[in-house]
Formats: C-alpha cells, sequence, structure tokens
C-alpha cells in the first residue's frame, strides 16, 4: 500500500514543474495566507488555507498522506476559486493560482477523481463548446436580435461576412446567458457609439476553453491550440473580450503555449482608450455613489487595476468610494476556479461577505467589468437581503452614453425575439 501511494505521488510530482515541487518546500508556514484567504473566511478548516493546501500536496507527493489525510487535501483543493489572494500575501511568493491549476491537473493524471459536478461540466464544455449546454448556432442571435429590437446603432455583422479591424469576443455567457446578454448587447452598442469598425464570430465564435484549465482538463492544451490557430488565422488587429475569464485566457493562458501571443484587450482597457480619445461622449450625469469591485481575473491576474477606474472617474455625476480591501488586495466573489461547482453554498457566503463590504462603504451600487462577478455578487445579495445594487460597469456607462438602453430592457427584447 505504501509503495503504491509512493508511486501515485510520484505521477502526480512528475506532472509538476521543478519550481513548483521547491514551491512545496518553500512555504515558511507563517499562515499569512489565512488571515487574507476569503474561502477560509467562510469556512475556517486548516486544510483550505494556502498553507493546509500545500502541506496536503507535499504529503501527497510524498506518500505519506493517511487515505483520510488525503481525501481532506482532494477536498479542499477544488473548494478554491485560486483567486491570487495568497500570492499576493505570501513572504516568498508562491505562485498558488497556478500551482493549485496544475495540481488539478498531475491529480487528474495520476488517477485521483475530481467532484462529479466538474466532471460533468467539463465534459459539457468539450461536447456543447459553451458551457451552457446550448447550439453553437444560437452563439450569434444576441447581436441579431438586439438590432431588430432598435437597440443597436447598426446591424452587428459576422466575420464570415466581412472582416473588420477589432474582433468583439462576448463569451459564453455573453452570448447565452439570458441574465448576463446585455452585458454584450451594451459592448456593440458602445463600441458603435465610438465609431469602432468591429465583427463578431457569432456561431463560430468557440468557448474559451479557460475553464478546462482552471479546473485541471488535461485536454486543455490541445483545445487551446485549436482556439489560437482560430484567431490568429483570422488577423485581427485587436481582439476585445468583455469577460474577465476569456481575458484571462486569451491574454494570459494562450501566451504560455506556442504562438499563444495574440492582441488581446478586455473591454474595459478598449473603452478607457476611446474616452480618453474624445471618441466615447458621456454625455448624461450618472447621479449614484458606487463601489468597484474587482475581478480576481482581470486585477491579480492581470494587473488590470486603473482602467476601470479611470473610467468611472469620467461618468458625469457619480460618486465613487474605494472598498476597504481593493486592488491586490480585493476579496473573491468566489465564482472562480470551479468553486461553484464544487460548494455553491461556499460561493453564496463569499459572495455575501463582498456585498457586506460593499455596503460598509455607503455606496448603493456595487460595479464590476466581470458578468461572472455580476453573478456571483447578485447571489450574495440574495444572501443577505441587502438592497445593493450589482451593476456591470457597461450599464453605467450606457446611463452616461445612451440612457435608453437598460438591461432590463435588453432582456425584455432578446427574450421576446426568441
Amino acid at each position: 500500500m505504501a509503495q503504491d501511494d509512493k508511486a501515485q505521488g510520484g505521477r502526480v510530482a512528475a506532472g509538476l514543474s521543478w519550481r513548483q515541487l521547491i514551491e512545496l518546500e518553500a512555504c515558511a508556514r507563517c499562515g499569512e495566507c489565512k488571515g487574507w484567504c476569503p474561502v477560509y473566511t467562510q469556512d475556517a478548516r486548516e486544510a483550505i488555507c494556502a498553507r493546509g493546501k500545500l502541506d496536503g500536496l507535499r504529503g501527497l507527493v510524498r506518500g505519506s498522506l493517511s487515505e483520510g489525510e488525503r481525501s481532506v487535501f482532494l477536498e479542499s483543493l477544488y473548494e478554491c476559486s485560486a483567486c491570487g489572494q495568497c500570492h499576493v500575501v505570501c513572504p516568498v511568493r508562491i505562485d498558488t493560482p497556478e500551482l493549485w491549476e496544475q495540481a488539478r491537473l498531475a491529480l487528474g493524471r495520476a488517477g485521483f477523481p475530481r467532484p462529479e459536478s466538474q466532471t460533468r461540466a467539463l465534459a459539457g464544455i468539450k461536447r456543447h463548446n459553451n458551457s451552457y449546454a446550448k447550439p453553437q448556432a444560437e452563439r450569434g442571435l444576441w447581436a441579431e436580435r438586439a438590432w431588430q429590437a432598435g437597440l443597436l446603432l447598426a446591424p452587428v455583422r459576422l466575420w464570415r461576412e466581412r472582416p473588420a479591424p477589432v474582433l468583439y469576443f462576448a463569451g459564453c455567457t455573453g452570448s447565452l446567458d439570458p441574465a448576463m446578454q446585455f452585458v454584450a448587447v451594451l459592448s456593440a452598442r458602445l463600441l458603435q457609439e465610438a465609431g469602432v469598425d468591429f465583427a463578431i464570430l457569432g456561431p463560430d465564435e468557440p468557448c474559451c476553453a479557460s475553464k478546462l484549465r482552471r479546473m485541471g482538463d488535461e485536454t486543455f492544451p490541445q483545445e487551446a491550440a485549436q482556439r489560437i490557430e482560430l484567431l490568429r488565422g483570422l488577423g485581427a488587429e485587436t481582439i476585445v473580450a468583455s469577460c474577465a475569464g476569456c481575458f484571462k485566457g486569451l491574454h494570459g493562458d494562450f501566451a504560455r503555449l506556442p504562438g499563444g501571443v495574440l492582441p488581446v484587450l478586455h473591454l474595459t482597457q478598449m473603452l478607457d482608450r476611446l474616452i480618453a480619445a474624445g471618441r466615447l461622449p458621456l454625455r448624461h450625469a450618472v447621479p449614484l455613489r458606487v463601489t468597484y469591485h474587482d475581478p480576481c481575473h482581470l486585477g491579480r491576474h492581470s494587473q488590470i487595476y486603473e482602467e476601470p477606474r479611470r473610467v468611472l472617474a469620467a461618468v458625469p455625476g457619480l460618486e465613487f468610494v474605494e472598498l476597504a480591501r481593493a486592488g491586490a488586495f480585493s476579496s473573491c466573489c468566489g465564482m472562480g476556479g470551479g468553486l461553484k461547482l464544487a460548494n455553491e453554498g461556499l460561493q453564496h457566503r463569499m459572495g455575501a461577505h463582498r456585498i457586506r463590504e460593499a455596503e460598509a462603504t455607503g455606496a448603493s451600487a456595487i460595479v464590476t467589468p466581470c458578468q461572472t462577478c455580476c453573478i456571483g455578487l447578485a447571489n450574495g445579495v440574495k444572501e443577505t437581503g441587502s438592497p445593493l445594487r450589482v451593476m456591470h460597469l457597461n450599464e453605467v456607462l450606457a446611463r452616461a452614453v445612451c440612457p435608453e438602453i437598460t438591461p432590463e430592457k435588453v432582456a425584455a427584447a432578446l427574450a421576446a425575439g426568441g
């Protein structure tokens, strides 16, 4: 039995880089990560904080864990949003998000099980090419129906009809989630208001596959290589993604693969540049007191902190107040890394915690440029019964540019068309 454990641990070790094996030994056991971890804040188990997971992984690699300790470690590894807060505060700067994702991959290859909910989700993404098990033909319907409903200044053309300098990558959630399709519609409308020549892939747009990486699916390199070949072949000058998760996938994950450096911007970066160039006039005052939630994939993982704050600062009439935990120290809402699939109740508690932090600012709304965070924070509002409004950054900008277009109006129009 012991020899089997050591052999299995050796297979896990073989799936980690030399640097990651050194990082397992580098943990100073100081426990600084515990005080900052948004998961540990809601579920104070040693195994769930970074120090505990590092201890468990180290023991697994050595083949020294008991069966009970191994079960505890496996559960804790997947009850983590890989938000990266532990990396920021770690005195020896262990790259924990990358380590957790690579460990999940190595464990899968070594034959260890992952949560059944994640297994089903990964199979669904690969089967349907999206996270919603919907036909690819529906991916571009948001644009067609928004034009028919008079929500856009012009039809959004498909790339296959005529390429453009800019490719707008709407992503699975913006394309297919009825509650979040307003993000794609408002993205298109704002780009049109600024006179940007863009097109979409519509039914040809693939899932970015980043969730495969987040949950440690071994097919990620092959799936990503297909997307890289497709996107590079388009020859777009700029790819604009409105989803923080898609942005990390296209900009960060792909860049680590052969040929994967793509000209990708997050929509917030594009809007910031358009406003600075005077191409997106903010004509209407937005008399709200708001605070801002940094998405982990945009903030800690991609270092985009200033652009969204500059966009908010440009909105006339808007009063901005910073959260106590912001920027690199922003609390995670719990939506990343497959955590919601592994433990939905834990995500709700994390979302609720973030909402209470936002309430303490006295703001009437919490704004984020990530539709996945919008969903996670909305779960927090339901948990707490908070009167706080969760707003996507696009919604705030639309109030300043084209206030006649609201998320509610978009949702009603798209529902009527479908």
